[in-house]
């Protein structure tokens, strides 16, 4: 399984925008990223409606692919909620890491995007904290300086349990 970084905060506080921009910088140090989110409010579709995938997962398909040659996409209806390793034992092999937006209650390492000190200690969660970004930490442009942190993080041997290899940047 690819290391894994959760994105945590407070809704608002520019965790989207740091997703972007940390996929972007490790993009530029030849790294495959994976990026995936959280969606805590339940049913979500990312199918267009009245497309052919959109018309059959409506008619009851349990799983819907759609594949081209540059793309492949999976939507899979699921009895109950599927743990982030889970997630990225199956969808993310071949990436050098991972950056998960949200999964707040996982043991995964985080980047916390907070306000205050009180925000640090709640989405903590009693994981190791790789950067504090935000009003409480790091500036959320100063990417340089964030992804320094996480590659620091990895290639220290903290995210061994993660993650057999090193990344590099």
């Amino acid at each position: 399984m690819p290391p894994v970084i959760c994105i945590v905060g407070k809704n608002k506080t520019q965790k989207t925008r740091l997703m972007e921009a940390l996929i972007k910088e490790l993009k530029t140090r030849n790294l495959r990223v994976g990026a995936l989110k959280y969606h805590k409010h339940g049913d979500f579709e990312v199918d267009i409606e009245g497309k052919d995938t959109w018309k059959y997962a409506k008619a009851g398909a349990d799983t819907v692919a759609i594949s081209s040659s540059v793309k492949f996409a999976v939507i899979k209806r699921v009895k109950d909620e599927m743990g982030i390793d889970d997630i990225c034992d199956k969808f993310f092999m071949g990436v050098d890491i991972v950056l998960a937006d949200g999964f707040t209650l996982s043991d995964k390492p985080r980047i916390v995007v907070a306000d205050s000190e009180d925000d640090i200690e709640l989405f903590k969660n009693g994981c190791e904290v790789v950067a504090v970004a935000g009003k409480a930490g790091l500036r959320i442009n100063d990417i340089e300086k964030i992804v320094k942190k996480v590659l620091g993080f990895f290639n220290a041997g903290e995210g061994s349990r993660n993650t057999s290899s090193t990344l590099h940047g």
